[in-house]
């Protein structure tokens, strides 16, 4: 099982200091968005160079960080433009990323609104999608956000299932099923191997900030700090096994304001507590 440190945690840092962050804490991977993709690439840096820089720090690349193409809309006609240039990419292009960087595996979700297309063409466009994907020899992990097109754990397992792509999964973000319909019933049945990848945050009972959306961004905090039910759903997901994939995704004010390494050892800190108290044995 992969240890992994999603770039939300350092996002204030360059490259360079997100791999130092995520060699700090003893990760073992660092998925990789397209506008740092693209910015390494303008600055002269090729495919192997950024391999290379990873392989310096004893770092794989992990996911591609961000990908929505494969559904009927790329995304919402209002959506902001920084979450625009973020998903303005072509299904053909994140595979070409993928294959350059040699990324295992791609965070896919829907930025679209929440009911704007049918199940069937969700359905449909995810696996078509994951045909191309597994031609490439790479799996597609698809990540629920409850305030965008795949709001709840329900719509993605719906997806996912129907779907029935061998390289077709899950993405567990915590925080976003805590901020969004929370069926603890529903995680205890989904069979062990669909939820492969799992994100750890931690929240306030309470939102912070105007409305979800400022929550998410800035006041997630560290496995164990706030008043989130983590050890129910760590308890779950390692009962029902299959997760290859786990680590922090806190976009957080604190975590912006520390040095990248010492933010990297203490999401590591924190996280691996967390997955001990629930009785994860084989914790990194």
């Amino acid at each position: 099982m992969d240890f992994a440190l999603w770039p939300a945690c350092v996002k204030t840092h360059g490259f360079d200091d997100q791999l130092r962050a995520a060699a700090a804490g003893g990760f073992d991977t660092l998925p990789i968005g397209p506008l740092i993709w693209q910015s390494l690439k303008a600055s002269g840096r090729s495919a192997a160079d950024v391999v290379a820089m990873a392989n310096d720090h004893g770092i794989r690349l992990g996911h591609y960080d961000g990908f929505t193409d494969w559904a009927p809309e790329r995304f919402a006609a209002d959506l902001p433009e920084p979450a625009k240039a973020v998903f303005d990419v072509s299904a053909d292009q994140c595979l070409e990323v993928c294959d350059a960087l040699g990324l295992e595996a791609i965070c896919a979700t829907g930025a679209f609104r929440a009911g704007a297309w049918p199940l069937d063409a969700l359905v449909e466009g995810f696996a078509r999608f994951c045909e191309k994907a597994a031609a490439a020899g790479v799996r597609v992990d698809l990540e629920f956000i409850p305030m965008w097109g795949i709001p709840s754990l329900s719509l993605a397992w719906d997806i996912v299932r129907q779907a029935d792509a061998t390289n077709g999964g899950i993405l567990f973000d915590t925080w976003h099923f805590f901020r969004g319909d929370a069926d603890l019933a529903l995680l205890d049945s989904i069979p062990g191997g669909v939820i492969r990848t799992v994100q750890l945050a931690d929240a306030h009972r309470a939102l912070r900030g105007a409305d979800l959306f400022e929550d998410c961004l800035r006041y997630r905090l560290l496995p164990g700090q706030g008043d989130l039910d983590l050890m129910r759903v760590l308890r779950s997901l390692a009962a029902k096994g299959g997760v290859t994939s786990i680590g922090p995704e806190i976009f957080s004010d604190y975590l912006d304001g520390l040095e990248a390494s010492q933010a990297g050892r203490e999401c590591a800190t924190a996280c691996t507590t967390a997955m001990r108290n629930a009785g994860w044995d084989s914790a990194v």
